[in-house]
């Protein structure tokens, strides 16, 4: 059964959407880029068919919105936007090509998204690399770029200054006689902060720790 058009108008929420109303008083969205492509008009007849398939495009336009604004506020992982869009409801087709348009535009690169999360939580946490790599793991990156991440972004001498700068933020001074519920105290918080036994009985052995 096919329906006439009785109104087309822009939307006023959102500047790029055409809002059309049938006579049976249902109404349905298009991107205006469709809009545009294949024109409608008032007293134009429209089958059930014609108005899934608009449908169908409105919604792939709305994930791609939807990402758009998820990547506004920062760079994402592919894993991130796919759980992102999934917890909005939308299907996997709609996800799926989302995903597509947004890689073929280099919206969304995982080894740049993985290099540039590493070098900002090594530099505003102070993380060691056993942390970064569940940071990282976490997000949907795989364990071979995550380990070529840390291999690239940590040297042994960053591992020591990072755990010197966590030893001197809580005021301890080197060769302090430290009680050992204190000592534990600290290497648990160094673990916790990704850092492994051997590279912190390293510093504690240069620090006058042990």
């Amino acid at each position: 059964m096919n329906h006439k058009i009785i109104n087309i108008k822009r939307s006023s929420r959102y500047s790029d959407r055409i809002v059309v109303r049938l006579d049976n008083k249902n109404v349905f969205r298009i991107p205006e880029d469709v809009f545009i492509l294949k024109p409608l008009y008032i007293g134009d007849s429209i089958s059930r068919k014609e108005i899934a398939s608009y449908d169908k495009k409105m919604r792939r336009q709305e994930a791609k919105d939807a990402a758009y604004r998820l990547l506004s506020f920062r760079m994402r992982s592919t894993w991130e936007i796919k759980t992102k869009l999934k917890d909005k409801s939308f299907t996997e087709e709609e996800i799926n090509h989302t995903i597509d348009f947004l890689l073929k535009l280099n919206y969304l690169n995982d080894n740049d998204f993985a290099f540039t999360f590493a070098k900002e939580k090594i530099k505003l946490k102070k993380i060691g690399p056993k942390l970064l790599r569940l940071e990282l793991i976490k997000r949907g990156i795989d364990q071979d770029l995550s380990t070529e991440v840390i291999d690239d972004c940590y040297s042994h001498d960053l591992v020591n200054d990072l755990i010197c700068f966590h030893i001197d933020k809580r005021k301890i001074e080197k060769n302090a006689l430290l009680e050992n519920k204190e000592k534990k105290k600290l290497t648990d918080f160094l673990m916790r902060k990704g850092f492994d036994w051997q590279s912190i009985s390293t510093v504690y052995s240069e620090w006058g720790l042990l």
